[in-house]
C-alpha cells in the first residue's frame, strides 16, 4: 500500500504558534514518527514556500501540514503536489464558497484571477521502507499578506467565502485530501492529471517562465505524465519544464 489509513480521518495536532508546520513534520520524522497526522498552527514564525521563499502566516489563515508515509518512489511521490492542489480546490468549494473562478497555477498554487490565494509545499525524506511526506498548505483566508511584486488574495473575498474559519477549511481539506490520495493510489496519476488540467491557469495560453530556465515564453500546451509543464516555444519546439515560476501573458 502506497499510503496508510485513507479510510478514516487523520488526527490533528494543534499549535498556537510554531516555527513551521513542515518543520514539525520533519522533526517527527527524525524521531521515527510515521503519521498519518495533520499538524496545524494558528501562527507560524518561519513559514516557507517553494524555492526557499518565506511565507507570511498571520492568524486567521490556514497553516497546516499533512504528515504521512509513502512506499512509492520519489518521482511518483512528487506528483502528490497535483493531488494536493485538487484537494484544496475541492475543499474550498465544499464550504459553499464559489470556486469556479479559482485556478491551479503550475505546479501547485491556488489562484483567483491573477492573485495568489494559497501555496502548497511538498517535502520528503527517506525512512525505512519508503519516504516520509510533508504536504504543507498555506491558505489566505482572512488576510492577504503584502508581498512586493506579487498580487495576493484571500478566500474572504470570494462569493460565499466570508465567514470561513481555518478549522472549517481544514476539516474539508482532510476529507478531500484523503479522497484524492485514494484516486492516485488506485488509478494512478492520469485521472489526477486530467482533473488538474480542467482547473489549470494558463493552459493553452501564452506564458512566461522564470527563473530556473532563464527567460522563456511560449504556449502552455500540456501537463506531462511526469508532472512537467510542456511549453511550446515560438519556433514550435516543445520544452519539458520541471521547475520554475510561470506568469500568464494571455
Amino acid at each position: 500500500m502506497a499510503f496508510p489509513a485513507l479510510d478514516r480521518a487523520w488526527p490533528v495536532v494543534h499549535f498556537e504558534e510554531i516555527d513551521s508546520t513542515n518543520e514539525e513534520a520533519q522533526r517527527r520524522a527524525r524521531l521515527g514518527d510515521r503519521g498519518p497526522v495533520w499538524i496545524q498552527a494558528d501562527f507560524q514564525t518561519a513559514g516557507r514556500g517553494r524555492m526557499g521563499r518565506s511565507w507570511a502566516s498571520p492568524s486567521g489563515n490556514l497553516c497546516a501540514t499533512a504528515f504521512f508515509t509513502s512506499s512509492d518512489p520519489p518521482a511518483r511521490t512528487a506528483l502528490l503536489s497535483f493531488a494536493a492542489a485538487l484537494a484544496l480546490h475541492e475543499a474550498v468549494g465544499g464550504l459553499r464558497a464559489d470556486n469556479r473562478d479559482l485556478r491551479l497555477k503550475w505546479p501547485n498554487d491556488l489562484m483567483w484571477a491573477d492573485a495568489k490565494i494559497a501555496g502548497i509545499l511538498i517535502e520528503t525524506g527517506a525512512i525505512s521502507g519508503g519516504l516520509w511526506v510533508a504536504a504543507g498548505f498555506g491558505v489566505n483566508i482572512a488576510t492577504a499578506p503584502n508581498v512586493p511584486g506579487r498580487r495576493t488574495g484571500r478566500l474572504a473575498d470570494l462569493p460565499g467565502g466570508g465567514g470561513i474559519r481555518p478549522l472549517d477549511l481544514l476539516d474539508a481539506l482532510e476529507v478531500s485530501f484523503r479522497g484524492w490520495l485514494s484516486t492516485f493510489r488506485d488509478h494512478g496519476f492520469e485521472p489526477v492529471r486530467e482533473a488538474w488540467k480542467e482547473r489549470a491557469a494558463g493552459l493553452g495560453q501564452r506564458i512566461g517562465l522564470s527563473p530556473a530556465h532563464g527567460s522563456l515564453e511560449g504556449i502552455f500546451r500540456d501537463l506531462g505524465p511526469d508532472g512537467a509543464l510542456i511549453l511550446e516555444l515560438d519556433g514550435g519546439d516543445l520544452r519539458h519544464i520541471r521547475a520554475g515560476e510561470i506568469s500568464v501573458l494571455g
